[in-house]
């Protein structure tokens, strides 16, 4: 009788076993993203309130500040359509606990958090026979858990507050949490007390919660202001309109992940097999009339930035029942044909609902779209981080490696490995990355092999340059790589001894397929697969289509960069070229060319602080050039 099978049972027993403190490993996160804003339009600047009805049930932006038409351009609360969980429609305003420059409000307690302030609305010559209403959906918590408990030491709550003519708030409403996460909930308030009948009346709503984390999650959607509705049944309801809305974000143009590099895409058997034959959203009728809406849906792709726009056949009821929520609606990519071209691509799809809906403020909830970059390199995560997972330290039990399985279409070479440091726990810590093939033994089922083929550490530095989230890790020799591959982070046996673990960014709205997350436990003879609450490691190989070399010297000599010094970080190339890389000293890359700025003459480094790069090349024939460049600043 074989002993391998009797060893891997009991390394799966363990594995279980360590699974019982696991999830502590995820944790909120201390830092998120800067809130943007649109450009200011006429309409907030011109110094007169607002008149009825007032709405918004953030669409717009996709992500960023609240719109500036119908709200004050303050108080951190975060637009997107990742943070709650289930809501209402596609966009709502998060409480986050974060800043607007995405930084937490403290080290430690609980105070006051974010607001949302409503501009001005005039509601001067109303009475309450007007029977206005303040509607609203709120929700407790998040994607990944509910708020902390609230109580009178640490007060955890989201309030509504009315401005009187005198220009005082008054509490209107309150929730306090109970610890658990809620369903979105609707509330209606009456305005209906000659205080707040005036022409600069303004609501807000504010949180109070964990000053260090973004733990304490509220959130709020389709905010309506509005006089009762003139026609019977005369109820609360009819202060809603007719809505068919799009709730959840749309899953990944691919059958597997969610990025890949565009050489290896085209070099599938059957290229249209890379593509999902279920992308799918979500959608919630609010219509609360007690009638059926009728429904379909449409998609669409395109790759931008001009390409023709063709269509995918989708699935939907061909009704929803009043009130009816969160109804799948998918889409089959896999008939589509993309362009078999070489070049990188950004690639659009979409879906559409027709509802027959004919109110402008409630059509931009019924289409949803994603864009995917077929770039160079392999993800999983759509690229924010909605939650932080931490490697224990090396000196404790429990240490574990994390790694991801990727399968490529032909050979290839994986360049680097980049990762996303949760900040500013994880600066100065050092990090190992890691390239592992499949153990050559059959009866382990294609699983990582027990060693590493190529290892690379780094210190996470202090910060990563404006704009860029991921830390690229350069293997000092591009690994190869064929059919499946794993990559993975961890302490290693050069890890620091130091008490506290590292975090990373987690993606909790890309599920991964059940083989696709792996842990790595030393002195294990094999490593073993494990379940996992639903989300995506934010690890990404980058490969170099197995051509990237160093071009002869006679070739490097006829390329130049300059100035050099350089000391306003616009940097001239000379030479054709098709791609750039910046690396440090230890070779790490802390800038890279956009897609829309590839192959031009000028290279904009002007976010790089002082010091020593190389900026690498590379050529149309991939080949590499690799010159010295100093930025004195």
């Amino acid at each position: 009788m074989s002993l391998k099978p009797l060893r891997y049972s009991l390394i799966s027993l363990l594995s279980l076993m360590s699974l019982v403190g696991h999830a502590q490993d995820i944790a909120p996160l201390t830092t998120g993203p800067v809130r943007t804003s649109q450009p200011t339009q006429a309409t907030a600047l011109r110094g007169q309130a607002l008149s009825l009805p007032f709405f918004d049930d953030f669409t717009s932006p996709q992500e960023g500040v609240p719109k500036v038409q119908n709200w004050l351009p303050q108080g951190g609360v975060l637009v997107n359509n990742r943070m709650a969980f289930e809501p209402p429609t596609r966009g709502v305003a998060t409480f986050d606990g974060l800043r607007s420059n995405g930084a937490a409000y403290g080290v430690g307690g609980t105070s006051t958090l974010d607001s949302l302030i409503s501009q001005p609305i005039n509601l001067s010559g109303r009475t309450a026979a007007d029977k206005l209403y303040l509607g609203f959906f709120w929700q407790a918590g998040n994607i990944r858990s509910g708020p902390s408990f609230s109580s009178s030491s640490r007060p955890v709550f989201l309030q509504l507050e009315f401005k009187d003519n005198t220009g005082s708030w008054r509490q209107v409403w309150v929730e306090r949490s109970t610890g658990e996460r809620t369903a979105f909930r609707q509330k209606f308030i009456a305005i209906t007390q000659p205080q707040y009948l005036h022409g600069d009346f303004q609501f807000r709503f504010r949180a109070s919660g964990n000053v260090a984390t973004n733990e304490d999650n509220w959130s709020v959607d389709y905010v309506r202001l509005a006089p009762l509705g003139p026609t019977p049944p005369r109820t609360v309801v009819d202060t809603l309109y007719q809505d068919v809305a799009i709730s959840k974000p749309l899953s990944s143009l691919l059958a597997r992940g969610s990025a890949m590099p565009i050489w290896q895409f085209n070099a599938a058997s059957n290229p249209a097999s890379q593509l999902n034959p279920a992308t799918f959203t979500t959608v919630n009728n609010l219509d609360k009339s007690g009638f059926p809406t009728p429904l379909l849906a449409t998609g669409t792709l395109q790759v931008l930035p001009a390409g023709p726009v063709v269509t995918f056949p989708t699935s939907a009821p061909s009704t929803l029942l009043s009130n009816q929520q969160q109804v799948r609606v998918e889409g089959n990519l896999s008939a589509l044909t993309l362009p078999n071209t070489a070049e990188a691509k950004s690639i659009r799809h979409r879906i559409t609902l027709v509802s027959n809906e004919i109110n402008p403020l409630t059509l931009p909830n019924d289409t949803i779209s994603r864009v995917t970059e077929l770039s160079d390199y392999y993800a999983y995560d759509d690229g924010t981080a909605e939650a932080r997972l931490s490697i224990p330290p090396f000196d404790q039990p429990g240490n574990r490696f994390y790694a991801l399985r990727f399968e490529v279409n032909r050979p290839d070479q994986v360049r680097s490995i980049r990762i996303r440091p949760v900040y500013p726990q994880a600066a100065g810590r050092q990090i190992t990355v890691n390239i592992w093939d499949v153990d050559p033994d059959p009866t382990f089922n294609g699983q990582p092999a027990a060693t590493a083929k190529a290892s690379q550490s780094v210190v996470i530095p202090a910060s990563l340059p404006a704009g860029q989230t991921f830390l690229e890790v350069v293997f000092a020799t591009p690994v190869p790589v064929s059919g499946r591959f794993y990559a993975g982070y961890g302490h290693g046996p050069t890890g620091l001894l130091v008490a506290n673990a590292i975090p990373f960014g987690l993606d909790l709205n890309s599920p991964i397929p059940a083989d696709a997350f792996w842990q790595f436990t030393p002195g294990w003879t094999q490593p073993t697969g494990i379940a996992y609450p639903p989300g995506a490691l934010m690890l990404r190989p980058v490969l170099t289509n197995n051509v990237l070399a160093v071009a002869p010297a006679s070739v490097a000599a006829t390329y130049s960069i300059f100035p050099n010094p350089n000391t306003d970080g616009q940097v001239q190339v000379q030479g054709l070229y098709v791609q750039a890389v910046v690396l440090d000293a230890l070779g790490r890359a802390v800038w890279q060319q956009p897609a829309t700025e590839r192959g031009r003459p000028t290279l904009d480094l002007n976010a790089l602080p002082a010091g020593v790069y190389l900026v690498q090349l590379t050529l149309a024939d991939k080949l590499t050039v690799t010159k010295r460049l100093v930025l004195t600043k």
